[in-house]
């Protein structure tokens, strides 16, 4: 039988793609496990998101992309949550009221940021799973 995925390129691509439909499936568990736990432990992977966003599979699903905006977006707000609460902690000078708000609120943000991943992640994962399926690299 013919397959798509014979040349070299080919089989990266199909690597690539299984390698990033993981990644999402890991994302999603690292969401239910924060979101059971009330308690934000790290950020979301995303390691191949470089290595398949020029990917016209890739490119033609706004979902994929939304998943990758919100997960470098929630990356970049706990980054800037942990600098901002380093510096709060280490010198009883930042430790006012006004800093402790903004702290509090820097958390919040997080908290909302969090509520919403379930939803982007499962329909991203949906529409990358059925291209996947369509290419017969999955099988229903």
């Amino acid at each position: 039988m013919f397959s798509i995925f014979n040349n070299p390129n080919d089989k990266q691509l199909r690597k690539s793609l299984f390698d990033f439909w993981a990644e999402m499936e890991k994302n999603l568990e690292l969401f239910f496990v924060m979101d059971q736990r009330q308690f934000i432990t790290s950020g979301f992977l995303t390691d191949m998101w470089p290595k398949v966003k020029e990917m016209d599979i890739i490119k033609k699903h706004a979902s994929i992309a939304v998943y990758a905006r919100a997960m470098e977006d929630f990356n970049l707000s706990l980054k800037g949550h942990k600098e901002y609460e380093i510096w709060y902690t280490g010198d009883t000078n930042n430790k006012t009221p006004e800093n402790a708000r903004k702290l509090h609120a820097l958390k919040h943000e997080l908290d909302v940021k969090l509520k919403g991943m379930e939803a982007v992640i499962i329909l991203a994962g949906q529409d990358l799973e059925r291209e996947m399926v369509q290419l017969g690299l999955l099988k229903t």
